[in-house]
């Protein structure tokens, strides 16, 4: 007897799989994580500046920050000389939000305690510590990544509105610049500062009032130098005045 053929019912395929191992998403994952982060920080970056001082008394790199109305612009990223070590040369990274403020006319300042014109700034610095403060100048002006930085704080921000005059005497006396300006006792606006005359005969003061006292100002109105003192001894005495 011959034994019996098997009976073939029927062919099996093999079929690869194309699909990837659940363990190649974990990095893919985590690299499209990485590239939003990166993308995210370079988005909210805005350029580095270099804003030039006589000193950075109050400043340091990593922590001082660039404010404007308190709201953070950037941080202090390095302190350097000039090649004539004459001035120190503030590096700052700013943020997005700096870059339309970064143009010609923008001023710069470091805001720490200090005492002028009678008045205290910068007091809230003693326990936060030096900032450097920024006045925007004018919006359509040319973009700037190099700055002059002011030793003194702006007396008036470019928003305060109000009137210039100028008024014209032979001595400068007592007055100083921030000095304010009295209307029956009320301080109505300050000093912005001077100029001398032709062939130094005489002395323009600049001074700033704010409305509505501005609008009382007018040809007849007269401003006089109420600071300071003086003492006369004469044949009735000594006379002293305030």
């Amino acid at each position: 007897m011959s034994e019996a053929e098997p009976k073939i019912l029927g062919h099996s395929g093999v079929r690869k799989s194309r699909r990837l191992p659940v363990i190649w998403a974990i990095p893919v994952v985590a690299i499209l994580i990485g590239a939003w982060l990166a993308w995210d920080t370079l988005s909210k970056e805005g350029p580095q500046i270099i804003v030039s001082f006589e000193d950075a008394e109050g400043l340091q790199a990593g922590q001082s920050q660039l404010k404007y109305k308190d709201i953070i612009l950037g941080t202090v990223k390095s302190l350097e000389f000039t090649k004539d070590r004459r001035k120190v040369l503030v590096a700052i990274a700013t943020t997005a939000q700096a870059v339309p403020f970064l143009t010609t006319g923008t001023q710069f300042w470091v805001v720490k305690p200090r005492l002028f014109a009678g008045n205290i700034s910068g007091f809230s610095t003693l326990l936060s510590g030096s900032y450097v403060g920024l006045l925007p100048g004018d919006a359509g002006a040319k973009a700037e990544h190099n700055f002059i930085g002011l030793e003194n704080p702006p007396l008036l921000d470019s928003s305060v509105p109000g009137r210039t005059f100028l008024l014209k005497t032979d001595q400068l006396g007592s007055v100083s610049l921030g000095s304010p300006v009295f209307y029956r006792g009320l301080p109505v606006g300050e000093v912005l500062g001077w100029d001398i005359g032709e062939m130094a005969e005489s002395v323009t003061i600049h001074a700033f009032v704010r409305p509505p006292f501005a609008t009382y100002v007018h040809d007849q109105t007269r401003f006089w130098n109420e600071s300071g003192g003086s003492v006369t001894l004469g044949g009735a005495g000594v006379e002293m005045q305030t």
